[in-house]
């Protein structure tokens, strides 16, 4: 009796390391299953983003020229391939852009995250998921390497372009880039096409007030080439921000307070 109930423990133990060794096994199982799913998606994040090396200038303006070229087929584009350099834009226009699409693109570091911490915030709330807050730099991104699909990890993907962007070429470089891939219309790309499209004018000829213009449409370009261009018809909410750009160009100092009275009474016309 007394080797039958010293036994009972014995195999209680053995039941127990069994049971603690499947637990174990199934842990390590899913945690190696866990590990084999992080790694193949880090591998098709990172499938995307070019290499530091092949960021340079040269490079990159290479590569924008051949899509500007790509684009230009069945396109609205005048000046098709044509590059625009930032030395050939005017003043009044780069910063009515810059104010209007990323007013602290010059400080920041590619990314706004007090921006984009509202916008996930928001995504949360309404369980979809919507692009916004992206700086001139991620725009740049997107539009160089990127399609537009809307997903987290697409915008996972832009950033680290962005930071590669960010840490490979200047400032100004970017803008360069930005101004020349970006869209103004159905199938208008670019700062050249658009200024001819819109004003038959070079960049170097564009006033504050139709950079202001130029940088409304640049917001949803194919919406707003429907109703400001082709209907002339911009809503209040739009004629604000049209103010709104010019009044804070005269603010710091862009534009003298006799420009900016002036420029307060423009109304688009069609060149004829």
């Amino acid at each position: 009796m007394l080797l039958i109930k010293s036994s009972k423990p014995g195999q209680i133990l053995i039941k127990f390391l069994r049971v603690m060794s499947r637990i174990v096994f199934l842990s390590g199982l899913l945690a190696w299953i866990a590990i084999l799913a992080l790694s193949l998606y880090a591998y098709q994040l990172f499938q995307v983003i070019p290499a530091k090396e092949a960021l340079g200038f040269p490079q990159v303006r290479s590569h924008a020229q051949t899509i500007n070229i790509t684009r230009s087929i069945n396109s609205q584009q005048s000046n098709q391939g044509q590059w625009t350099h930032l030395k050939d834009v005017n003043r009044d226009l780069l910063y009515a852009i810059v104010l209007s699409e990323d007013s602290t693109f010059f400080n920041h570091k590619g990314v706004n995250y007090d921006a984009l911490a509202i916008v996930i915030t928001d995504n949360i709330k309404t369980r979809e998921w919507h692009s916004g807050a992206s700086t001139i730099s991620q725009r740049t991104a997107k539009n160089l390497y990127l399609n537009n699909s809307q997903s987290f990890s697409r915008k996972l993907q832009e950033i680290l372009i962005t930071y590669r962007l960010e840490d490979t070429l200047t400032k100004n470089e970017i803008l360069e880039l930005f101004l020349n891939v970006v869209e103004f219309g159905p199938e208008l790309y670019g700062i050249a096409n658009a200024c001819t499209y819109y004003f038959n004018k070079s960049p170097a000829d564009i006033n504050a007030a139709e950079g202001a213009y130029l940088a409304l449409l640049m917001h949803s370009p194919r919406k707003y080439h429907y109703t400001l261009f082709q209907n002339n018809n911009g809503s209040p909410a739009l004629m604000k921000k049209h103010q709104r750009i010019l009044r804070e160009m005269q603010f710091k100092g862009l534009i003298n307070i006799s420009q900016y009275n002036h420029y307060k009474e423009w109304r688009y016309e069609k060149p004829q």
